[in-house]
């Protein structure tokens, strides 16, 4: 039998920030992968099916199972939800492979499920969150007004794995570009 790397702890966290923005959330087992679960999770609005393993391999496995698992759900019970439906996939490490050709294949692959593959996801709420960001309610704006949007960006590369002095520095070069070219 085939076997994929789960991570567990993106799935819980996962499975946290779902519940919390009321969706209802069943945990699933991976018909096929031993010992292998994957959550269905359905709103008002979106039908999503979580998945999350080590490396973007155990992803492509995931994926598969997931896709056919979702669709004959969706096919017999969930009805017209079908076409607000995903598969999101979650892994901590693969930052480096965003952009490789069978990454982009994946996540640009629409047949009867729409991807979102999210790699170099911290095993942390925050990034969880930001992975999910798509299906989830926007927030209201904090009482004391909006952070400045150049601060925003720098938390946001950081998220995304970029080293915080990498992600300042990058910020400030745009901003004093930026100046130059409008005086």
């Amino acid at each position: 039998m085939t076997e994929a790397k789960l991570d567990t702890r993106l799935l819980l966290l996962a499975r946290r920030i779902l519940e919390r923005h009321h969706f209802r959330v069943q945990e699933r087992q991976v018909e096929g992968l031993e010992d292998a679960t994957w959550l269905l999770a359905e709103s008002d609005y979106f039908v999503l099916g979580v998945a999350a393993g080590v490396e973007f391999d155990d992803l492509l496995l995931l994926e598969g199972y997931v896709v056919e698992s979702l669709g004959r759900l969706l096919q017999d019970h969930l009805g017209p939800k079908r076409w607000d439906s995903y598969v999101v996939l979650l892994s901590t490490s693969g930052a480096e492979e965003r952009g490789r050709p069978d990454v982009v294949r994946l996540q640009h692959n629409t047949r009867s499920i729409r991807r979102l593959v999210a790699l170099g996801t911290a095993a942390h709420e925050d990034a969880v969150a930001s992975a999910l960001a798509t299906f989830l309610p926007l927030q209201e704006p904090p009482m004391q007004g909006l952070r400045p949007p150049f601060d925003e960006l720098i938390e946001q590369l950081v998220l995304n794995g970029v080293d915080h002095e990498q992600a300042s520095a990058a910020v400030a070069s745009y901003r004093v570009q930026r100046d130059t070219d409008e005086s």
